[in-house]
């Protein structure tokens, strides 16, 4: 990170964040503790994995002294992916094991997060409005409601609407409705999409419906709720697909219970 070059990352903004990052991650006491908090910021899970995935196969070769261009890219794309200056991280040129295994990373397994769990706007690493305080806010990638896309869609998709809300991003209102009608696209007859996934989105539906017509789109519970169920998605949509049991479960039920938080 510290050796990319100024032409890698065009704005200044977004080559403020990236040094922002790096000397907050050279700095670290717990180094992959410090990732596992970045890979939790909504948009940068894709960014935190790819260093993951880096910090490994160092550790797994200590004679590895250099880093290759490829993997300098592949943390540069993914960087200008997180903030919004990429519709989508790389797909192809990248190291093989450029996607690790999402068991190997998920962040904190085995914890119990709940609707009153600190948001991403609370954890140690800074939210992304934070990290990116880009000039203009890049325009979002369009999207057809139309069609239900790739679950790994989906989760991106989530993953760009909490952030927009976290900031309070002119996208918001775009992308509210952009999730809305992937949800609406799974849930309809003939989708194909699996049970537990259409049960999560007909709960966030609902949900979405309550906060846009009760003018809740800047409440902190919002936030809250929010940060906290698009994380089993992204878990979920990274899992195979006989592995997924039970993944989505924890934030269908923060969704099935959230009116309790404004009552």
């Amino acid at each position: 990170m510290e050796n990319v070059a100024e032409g890698q990352i065009a704005s200044d903004a977004y080559r403020l964040t990236f040094g922002k990052i790096a000397r907050r991650l050279a700095e670290a006491e717990d180094f992959e503790g410090e990732l596992r908090n970045l890979y939790r910021v909504a948009g940068f899970s894709t960014f935190a994995l790819s260093l993951m995935w880096i910090a490994e196969e160092v550790e797994n070769n200590p004679a590895k002294t250099e880093y290759t261009m490829d993997e300098q890219q592949l943390v540069v794309s993914n960087f200008r992916y997180a903030v919004g200056d990429l519709e989508a991280p790389p797909v192809s040129g990248e190291p093989e094991a450029a996607e690790p295994a999402p068991e190997t990373f998920a962040a904190e397994p085995g914890a119990e997060e709940t609707p009153e769990m600190p948001s991403a706007l609370e954890m140690e690493m800074p939210p992304a409005s934070e990290l990116t305080e880009p000039e203009e806010a890049p325009a979002s990638p369009a999207v057809s409601p139309a069609q239900p896309g790739s679950e790994a869609d989906f989760a991106g998709l989530m993953e760009r609407f909490v952030e927009a809300m976290q900031s309070g991003s002119d996208d918001r209102d775009h992308l509210v409705q952009a999730v809305v009608g992937r949800s609406e696209a799974f849930m309809a007859d003939g989708s194909g999409a699996p049970d537990d996934l259409r049960e999560f989105c007909g709960f966030l539906l609902e949900f979405l419906k309550y906060i846009t017509e009760n003018g809740f789109m800047d409440d902190v519970r919002v936030m809250n709720i929010l940060s906290n169920v698009s994380s089993p998605v992204s878990s979920w949509a990274q899992a195979a697909p006989d592995g997924r049991e039970g993944i989505l479960a924890e934030g269908t039920e923060i969704l099935r219970t959230f009116k309790s938080l404004f009552e």
